[in-house]
């Protein structure tokens, strides 16, 4: 791994903004280039391109990752991953990108980026949900306690929050469920 390599994974690790714009700068064009040429338009290569960047900031947390490649090879890598994946979706037929055998990562980058996908089908029924049901359910994923949680949306008891947010997981869980998209996540 090069200097600039290391320069664009310590961006990534410590949340550097003007490391993370130089990604930008240096390599959402060329992504855009490519992301094109299979079909895809600006918009949806910039999507790619920051979903791809969450997946590897995701593997370079991991202890045991390690960069076989340039960074520059590695997003593009996991970008034509990520294309072939919404295109294969979205277009319900088979895809085959010249080349995508050409770098060595550990671990599956597949999973990596049907994990961001769950959370984002996540994220998006969680809005769905009214702002009472959305804030119970935020907290109580923050790991605030019950009587927390009563206090700051100024329940009327323990019980009751915990009922609405036995109500709430199951109706966040059916909205999950019914969404399309769901069973190609499983």
């Amino acid at each position: 791994m090069n200097t600039e390599d290391d320069k664009y994974i310590n961006a990534l690790l410590t949340n550097d903004r003007k490391g993370i714009k130089d990604i930008y700068d240096s390599y959402l064009p060329r992504v855009e280039a490519i992301i094109a040429k299979m079909g895809g338009s600006k918009d949806e290569a910039w999507e790619i391109f920051q979903e791809s960047l969450i997946v590897i900031m995701t593997k370079v947390q991991k202890p045991e990752f390690k960069l076989t490649s340039s960074f520059y090879t590695y997003l593009v890598s996991v970008c034509k991953f990520k294309w072939f994946n919404e295109s294969k979706k979205k277009y319900k037929k088979e895809l085959t990108i010249d080349g995508y055998d050409t770098l060595s990562v550990e671990g599956d980058i597949l999973d990596d980026i049907h994990q961001v996908e769950r959370y984002r089908l996540y994220k998006q029924k969680l809005g769905l949900l009214d702002e009472t049901c959305r804030r119970i359910l935020e907290l109580f994923f923050n790991q605030n306690s019950l009587k927390e949680i009563t206090e700051k949306l100024k329940l009327t008891s323990e019980n009751a929050v915990k009922q609405r947010k036995y109500q709430c997981q199951k109706k966040l869980i059916a909205m999950i469920q019914s969404d399309p998209a769901y069973k190609e996540l499983i």
